[in-house]
């Protein structure tokens, strides 16, 4: 035997939990247990407070040693003491022991019934509960509380019908439906979606109160009515019932999604005018309103308000990543730092969603390194997290780190390993585009197949531009191929996949293709792409041909994409003229897009003129560009200005934050780095030989 339940066997047992005891007494105490009250350190009224003590603090092994004592006392054959238990393995979540109580108990009451009733509905098993009402009619009659927990199982089988068969009974058996039943009967119609009958209930009985407005206003919100819902608070008002904490908690539901700020300012005034702001509830809730709502402001100012000043408010963990990505939205990263110390602070770690906003928040502000830094603290890990840094990391340029993190998801040390999802998926391929790894990205192609998402559009789609990237143009379109259906981003990353493989022509193909359906039309992606296309291969008629029908036929706004492409498409075909004609006829601000197509251009056909007009604009519209100056010194060097290029270069070294540039070769699955004559690598010598006789072979 368990020494525990060996130590409550002992008549000196002590019994320390004194609460408040629930009354679950269905009928008067027996004579005989009056001498029991009176006997020894545990007493009749002991075992009742105890067990009552346990079922509110869920304390199943106390409460096991309570039962023990009571079996050893000759309590358990009383009723009261029965019904006691019953409560107590029901709020513990043991409902077959609760059953086995329930099956040996020697006289049943209706609190009986009802206990065993409730803690079936709990675990939703609603045939169970109606099975049991049925039984207990051929012993005792029901009362409002089981007729309450019998309309409550009936509204989670959503039949109407059951309801009304329930509130029938009522009616013949001249039951008054008023207080607590007749919460429960509003609160079934409502939930069963007969909120029009709850309606009316509400307007004929006498007793209602908070409870029915409340399950009314929750059902509204719902099934998505949320003006109704609203509508039912001002009303509820208007008959003088005064709303509560819950209330208010689907009210800020309904205001969330009419996502007025008017009206997100009303229902903050009345919460502030009865001071259900005290509530944590309500607090979190008011704060989500306004920040999932885009308000970030105005739900900043009352977190500032709530946990700076006065007694500290707990927020919870969903709340706090809503602020979190609220930071990162608007892009205050240094505001999310602050806000990261103070839950260091506050201790709210660890806290898998609040982490996982932490790494967002990072990564989305270019700080992949912290985001990088932080997922290696964390004590636990689910896919979000993986997904988050793994597309981080690619997105940073870290392609081959978001490789290896890939490999580990399997052994991310918890209990079950993460399984790769959709997200992980589509993040890896874009790590495999920006390795311009072909080889990978046909491994993680027959992984993609093996877990059956190769069918999705969304992964096709980034099959294609990933084929693409890394130089398989015949992969790319043997996806595109046997895709059965296609969107309009399947045409995209195919032109795109065209038009960066020197294919021009392939891609205006496609792009006619994709005009002659009816049930598609070309975005500005499209025509950025095919554009592109046209400037790789020198097709200028074509390219200028669909950048004049783009607003005449299809109705899109070029924007300063589009005109760097045209530009781009002038500019290598050596009509720089004409280029820069074209930009200076713009009808909108040429940006720095535009003229660095321009400036590209310049070193090709050795226009130092067009050239430094192109740097002169540039300096002007981004005063720290390095790639602008590259080109510049680029262009001096073509036509022998070697000083001037020189002093291009000192004024790049110059700037603030300037990395040396690097490259890197995957050699057996590791990238290699190096530089501009670089000799760290052991086998320096017998590389520099190869290129050497590589060179002298492209001379020839």
């Amino acid at each position: 035997m368990d020494p525990s339940i060996s130590l409550c066997l002992n008549e000196s047992f002590p019994i320390a939990l004194h609460t408040k005891s629930v009354d679950l007494r269905g009928s008067s105490r027996p004579s005989h247990s009056s001498s029991c009250e009176q006997g020894g350190p545990f007493s009749f009224n002991h075992a009742l407070d105890s067990l009552s003590s346990c079922a509110a603090l869920r304390d199943l092994k106390s409460g096991s040693c309570v039962h023990a004592a009571t079996i050893k006392r000759g309590f358990d054959a009383d009723v009261i003491v029965g019904n006691t238990l019953l409560n107590f393995y029901s709020k513990c979540g043991c409902v077959v022991d609760a059953t086995k109580v329930f099956e040996y108990m020697p006289e049943r009451t209706v609190v009986s019934w009802t206990s065993m009733m409730s803690a079936f509905c709990e675990l939703g098993e609603s045939d169970k509960v109606m099975s049991m009402y049925q039984q207990m009619l051929q012993e005792v009659d029901p009362n409002e509380f089981s007729l309450s927990v019998l309309l409550k199982a009936c509204a989670q089988k959503a039949d109407p019908r059951l309801v009304e068969s329930v509130h029938c009974w009522v009616v013949k058996e001249g039951c008054v439906a008023e207080g607590f039943l007749s919460n429960a009967l509003v609160g079934a119609y409502a939930k069963s979606g007969y909120r029009s009958v709850a309606e009316k209930l509400i307007g004929e009985s006498e007793g209602t109160d908070v409870v029915s407005w409340t399950s009314l206003i929750s059902r509204a919100v719902e099934e998505g009515e949320v003006e109704m819902a609203m509508r039912y608070f001002l009303r509820m008002q208007e008959d003088g019932i005064a709303p509560n904490e819950v209330t208010i908690l689907s009210v800020l539901r309904a205001c969330s999604l009419i996502n007025e700020l008017l009206v997100f300012k009303w229902v903050h005034g009345l919460i502030m005018k009865v001071g259900w702001c005290l509530d944590d509830f309500v607090l979190n809730s008011l704060l989500e309103m306004y920040l999932v709502n885009g308000y970030f402001f105005e739900g900043m100012q009352i977190f500032c308000t709530y946990m700076f000043v006065g007694e500290d408010r707990y927020l919870q963990p969903e709340t706090l990543a809503v602020i979190l990505q609220g930071c990162c939205r608007v892009g205050f990263l240094e505001l999310g730092k602050q806000i990261h110390c103070f839950l260091i602070k506050k201790r709210a770690f660890p806290s898998l969603v609040v982490e996982n906003s932490l790494i967002n928040l990072y990564a989305e502000n270019g700080r992949a390194h912290s985001a990088f830094e932080h997922f290696k603290r964390m004590s636990a890990k689910d896919i979000v997290s993986w997904n988050s840094i793994i597309s981080c990391l690619a997105r940073d340029g870290n392609s081959s780190e978001a490789i290896r993190q890939f490999k580990k998801i399997h052994y991310n040390g918890g209990d079950e390993p993460s399984r790769p999802d959709f997200v992980t998926l589509l993040a890896i391929l874009h790590a495999c585009s920006e390795m311009s790894s072909a080889q990978l990205g046909q491994m993680f192609h027959g992984y993609i197949t093996k877990t059956g998402l190769v069918r999705d559009i969304f992964m096709q789609n980034s099959l294609i531009d990933m084929y693409g990237r890394t130089g398989r143009l015949d992969l790319a379109k043997s996806v595109f191929q046997d895709m059965q259906i296609k969107d309009l981003p399947s045409y995209n990353s195919l032109i795109m996949a065209l038009g960066i493989n020197g294919d021009g022509l392939s891609a205006v193909r496609a792009f006619d293709k994709l005009k002659e359906l009816q049930t598609i039309q070309p975005n500005g992606v499209t025509f950025i792409n095919v554009l592109s296309a046209c400037a790789h291969a020198g097709m200028v008629e074509e390219g200028l041909g669909i950048f004049y029908s783009m607003k005449r036929e299809y109705g899109v706004e070029p924007s300063i994409e589009h005109f760097a492409c045209v530009v781009d498409l002038l500019a290598r075909s050596g009509k720089l003229e004409e280029a820069l004609a074209f930009v200076k006829a713009m009808p909108t601000v040429p940006g720095p897009a535009v003229w660095g197509a321009l400036l590209g251009a310049c070193a090709i056909h050795s226009r130092i003129d067009v050239a430094e007009e192109s740097a002169k604009w540039l300096s002007l519209l981004d005063p720290q560009g390095k790639a602008w100056r590259v080109g510049m010194s680029n262009v001096y060097a073509s036509v022998g200005q070697w000083e001037d290029s020189w002093k291009v270069r000192a004024e790049l070294e110059q700037l603030d934050g300037k990395e040396e540039a690097w490259s890197s070769v995957a050699v057996r699955g590791d990238d290699v780095k190096f530089m501009v004559n670089d000799t760290k690598h052991p086998q320096s010598r017998s590389i520099y030989e190869v290129l050497a006789t590589l060179t002298n072979h492209i001379k020839l």
